[in-house]
C-alpha cells in the first residue's frame, strides 16, 4: 500500500454545511451528464433461510457493455436498510458525477442490508446476544451469499484486486471488520464515523483486533487502501481515533481524514466522494 503509516488529519468543513452555505455541495447536484441504473435485487439466502435483497448500483454503458468491473461493498448504518445509501444519502449521484468528470473509474457498487433478520419490535438496539447473531449472521450471508451471487450475476471482477467495502456508521464499523478479517477477499476497506464498539467486541458480535491485526507484514502486504474518517463533533470521534492508535500500534499502514461534521449524511456523503476515486486508480 502506497499510503503513509497513518496520514496527516486534516480538519475541514463540510461544503454547504459547517460554512454557512445555502447551496449544497457540487457532487450532491443532478447533472445532465450519464447516469447509471439503481435497482433492488431479491435473492434467496442459503446461509440464513430467509428471502432478502440488495441494491446494486451499475454505471452508464453496463448494459452495453461485454466489460468486467470492479466492485465496492457500501454498508448502511444501524436503524437504516440496503436502500439508504441511495434514498438517503444520494449515493447513486455522487458515483455518477465522478465517473463523469472522469475521477472515478466505472464500478459496480452493492449495498446489502446489514442485518441477518427484522430488529425487535421495539426498535431498540437489542442486547449482546441479538447484536452477536445479527452480526454474525449478516457476515455469514454477506460472505457466503451475497458475494458468490454479486460474481455470478455481474460483470465483476471475481478477485480480491478489484474488490473494496465500506460503510458509514455500523456499516464502517462492519467493514472494518469483514474487510480486516478477509484481505484474501478485499484489498480495500474503509470506515465512514465507525459504530467501533460493533467491530471490537467478539461478545457482541465484533473481532479481536489485537489478534486480527497482529501479522502486520500480512495486511500491509494485502491491503492497497484503508481509510477512517470521522467528524469532530461526532460522538463517536474519541473511538475512530482510538482505533486508528491502535492501527499506528501495529504498525498498519492506513489513512486517517479527520473532518469538521457529525454523525450525519452531509458527513458520510463527503467521504464517499473522496475515498471512492481512491479504490481503483490503476
Amino acid at each position: 500500500m502506497r499510503s503513509l503509516l497513518a496520514s496527516v488529519a486534516v480538519i475541514a468543513a463540510i461544503p454547504g454545511i459547517a460554512s454557512g452555505q445555502e447551496s449544497g455541495p457540487a457532487y450532491l447536484k443532478v447533472r445532465s451528464v450519464p447516469h447509471g441504473t439503481v435497482k433492488a435485487l431479491a435473492y434467496k439466502s442459503k446461509s440464513l433461510g430467509t428471502d432478502r435483497s440488495v441494491v446494486v448500483y451499475t454505471p452508464s454503458g453496463y448494459e452495453k457493455s461485454s466489460n468486467r468491473y470492479p466492485v465496492l461493498y457500501l454498508l448502511h448504518g444501524a436503524g437504516s436498510t440496503e436502500t439508504s445509501w441511495t434514498a438517503r444519502g444520494q449515493a447513486h449521484v455522487i458515483l455518477d458525477n465522478l465517473i463523469a468528470d472522469g475521477k472515478l473509474k466505472p464500478l459496480v457498487v452493492v449495498m446489502p442490508f446489514g442485518y441477518a433478520f427484522a430488529r425487535t419490535a421495539s426498535g431498540g438496539r437489542g442486547d449482546a446476544a441479538e447484536n452477536k447473531q445479527q452480526r454474525e449472521g449478516f457476515a455469514r450471508d454477506f460472505l457466503e451469499d451475497v458475494i458468490p451471487m454479486i460474481d455470478a450475476r455481474f460483470r465483476v471482477y471475481g478477485d480480491r484486486d478489484h474488490r473494496a467495502i465500506a460503510g458509514l456508521s455500523l456499516g464502517g464499523a462492519q467493514s472494518l471488520a469483514i474487510g480486516l478479517s478477509h484481505t484474501d477477499l478485499f484489498s480495500r476497506v474503509a470506515g465512514f464515523s465507525s459504530a467501533m464498539g460493533a467491530a471490537t467486541n467478539p461478545n457482541t458480535g465484533g473481532v479481536d483486533f489485537e489478534s486480527v491485526l497482529a501479522n502486520s507484514a500480512h495486511i500491509n502486504s494485502q491491503l492497497k487502501l484503508l481509510w477512517v474518517g470521522c467528524g469532530t463533533e461526532d460522538t463517536l470521534f474519541q473511538s475512530n481515533m482510538a482505533f486508528a492508535d491502535l492501527l499506528s500500534k501495529h504498525k498498519i499502514e492506513h489513512i486517517v481524514r479527520v473532518t469538521g461534521g457529525a454523525h450525519t449524511y452531509a458527513v458520510w456523503q463527503r467521504y464517499l466522494n473522496e475515498v471512492a476515486p481512491m479504490l481503483f486508480q490503476e
